[in-house]
């Protein structure tokens, strides 16, 4: 018992008389200096930075032709494959010209018979005229004469066209692209009987350079879009959605005569050279319309705006390393960067990363983007790490 009560009073002594000036002792080691909070910085830059309208587009081509018969016939020779590329004036279907050439032949030799007929017409002509000058026949014989040569004469002319007749027909059998483009899928194979009034094309002819994109804009950039063409051509980029590879380039060509009035939009047109062919009819693409560069643009990464209930604001680092809670406003968005209307100068250093932890006048230090956060660059690390005094960290 008597130990007992000689260690209960040696330990009252001791929580009221040494615990408190060892905790006194280290809390003035430590000199009470708030530890600082580690942040991702960047300064605020002037960067030229274009005024783009992004949408979704739809390829489309200038030109889609259907290739049908004209004469009633059967396929004699596929000069391609499905899905060629041809040049304007390549050869691509053959067609049975047997009929259609002796149609021609019979038209030729009409012609040759109208002719004999028409020359001894002519000549009846002469020879009356000369018998009714001698009195020796009729008027009536002579104007005869004339009659039947001038009939003559208009059957001759009907042969002519006959003629051309078949060789317009005869030239229908040799089908040839009107245009460049790639073929589709041929719907007449050899011997295929084909017919003028056919609705099933032959093949269809596609046109692939130059190319559209057709896309629509909201009405309130009308001003915008009208002034900037204006000024020069609008450059406009197509590419597939979340695709990494190059981008097609053009330029805007068409704006649409009237806004519809169901959507608040208004149909847009560029077109692209598509060389390379990156655009494919049909598809769906993601298209960026630049209406001007500005030159001078004070950006900031996105990431450094913030929303609180007064609006936007980011946080500025001042010299002595600590934060300012700055209200700015945002003229718009490009990518990842934000172009700050006002309230802040090029060059002012803002926190990108680690801003869930600040508040005004917080003492911050700088890591790099990859470092631990527990890690700074300025080395003061060992200030962000909490004391073993027992005081708050």
């Amino acid at each position: 018992m008597l130990l007992l009560v000689a260690a209960l009073a040696a330990g009252g002594y001791w929580y009221t008389q040494v615990a408190p000036q060892a905790g006194a002792t280290t809390a003035k080691a430590g000199g009470g200096a708030k530890p600082s909070i580690p942040v991702v910085l960047e300064a605020a830059a002037v960067k030229a930075v274009p005024d783009d309208l992004s949408t979704i587009g739809t390829v489309q081509p200038i030109a889609t032709v259907a290739i049908k018969a004209r004469v009633d016939t059967v396929v004699d020779t596929v000069h391609f494959t499905e899905g060629q590329e041809v040049a304007a004036g390549d050869l691509l279907f053959s067609l049975d010209d047997r009929a259609l050439k002796a149609q021609l032949r019979v038209a030729e030799a009409n012609l040759e018979r109208d002719r004999a007929n028409f020359e001894k017409a002519r000549g009846d002509v002469v020879r009356y005229g000369e018998l009714l000058r001698s009195a020796v026949a009729a008027r009536q014989q002579y104007d005869a004469a004339v009659a039947a040569a001038n009939a003559l004469e208009g059957t001759v002319k009907a042969d002519l066209a006959a003629i051309e007749s078949a060789k317009v027909s005869l030239s229908y059998t040799r089908i040839y692209a009107p245009m460049a483009g790639r073929t589709g899928t041929v719907n007449a194979k050899l011997g295929t009987m084909v017919r003028a009034a056919d609705a099933t094309p032959l093949v269809t002819i596609t046109q692939l350079r130059p190319i559209n994109v057709a896309f629509n804009v909201a009405e309130r950039h009308l001003p915008a879009i009208r002034t900037a063409l204006a000024a020069g051509k609008l450059k406009v980029t197509a590419g597939i959605s979340g695709g990494k590879g190059p981008r097609a380039e053009g330029e805007l060509t068409f704006v649409d005569s009237q806004v519809d009035q169901q959507s608040g939009t208004i149909l847009v047109r560029a077109t692209f050279p598509n060389a390379d062919t990156l655009l494919w009819p049909g598809q769906f693409v993601d298209t960026v319309l630049t209406l001007r560069v500005e030159p001078q643009a004070l950006t900031v990464p996105a990431v450094a705006v913030q929303t609180g209930q007064e609006g936007r604001f980011v946080y500025v680092v001042k010299p002595d390393n600590t934060v300012d809670m700055r209200a700015v406003t945002v003229a718009r968005t490009y990518g990842d960067l934000a172009i700050i209307g006002s309230g802040l100068t090029a060059g002012e250093r803002v926190v990108v990363d680690g801003q869930s932890r600040l508040f005004p006048g917080a003492p911050v230090a700088e890591r790099g983007p990859g470092d631990n956060k527990g890690g700074a660059k300025t080395g003061n690390a060992d200030a962000a790490k909490p004391t073993q005094s027992g005081g708050q960290s």
